[in-house]
């Protein structure tokens, strides 16, 4: 056999199972058949306009809702912010009020002190002039006169003689001057004679009343049994 004829049955020869394949191989280089895969898409949702309306109406109320609740939010700083600025301003108005009051009574307490020493001289001055044998009817009405006048003005502007005779001892607006032993219990830490009247302008006092005050004390009889 020539060499033309060994080429020719070696070329010619079947090749062997492992290197022929009836399938084209795949992608992966594998040969095995293999499906075809199939791409799934998102089922787009189908509405009708019913639907569609609902469904654009729920999106609107919602929003609304939103809207209505931040709306509701502003309205409930806006009305806090109001409350306390009318808190704050009824609070102005009442320090402005207490200190005007404060002024007035400072005021008016500042006055009076003025014309009371001039007044009580008046005033002692006419008692010394009806106790004397000698007196002039006239100038003793007049006195009177002034000293009435005066006592008005000063009324006015808030003085007011503090309680005499009869009422409890209250250190704030009575001097002892004595303490005098009382059989009558009820007697007992009150004014029974009043040496100088006490005046006082608006709460303030501007003269304590001197007085006498009374103190219980049992009778000698009471004291033995």
């Amino acid at each position: 056999m020539g060499e033309d004829e060994k080429d020719g049955v070696q070329s010619g020869a079947p090749a062997s199972p492992e290197s022929v394949s009836d399938e084209p191989a795949g992608a992966d280089g594998r040969t095995d058949p293999q499906e075809p895969e199939v791409a799934v898409s998102d089922a787009v949702e189908q509405l009708t306009p019913e639907q569609a309306k609902i469904r654009e109406l729920e999106a609107e109320s919602a929003t609304a809702k939103s809207q209505l609740q931040e709306a509701q939010a502003r309205l409930r700083t806006v009305s806090k912010a109001y409350t306390d600025l009318q808190a704050e301003m009824k609070a102005f108005r009442e320090r402005q009020e207490a200190r005007a009051k404060l002024d007035g009574e400072m005021q008016a307490f500042s006055l009076a002190k003025t014309f009371f020493d001039p007044v009580m001289n008046l005033k002692r001055s006419v008692a010394t002039a009806i106790d004397a044998e000698s007196t002039n009817a006239g100038l003793l009405d007049g006195l009177k006169m002034v000293q009435h006048q005066f006592m008005e003005a000063m009324t006015k502007l808030g003085l007011e003689e503090v309680p005499g005779e009869g009422s409890v001892f209250d250190p704030n607006l009575h001097e002892a001057l004595a303490v005098t032993p009382v059989l009558d219990a009820s007697q007992d830490g009150r004014v029974l004679t009043v040496h100088t009247a006490g005046y006082s302008v608006r709460g303030r006092v501007l003269q304590a009343a001197q007085v006498v005050v009374g103190k219980y004390q049992e009778a000698d009889g009471e004291a033995d049994a």
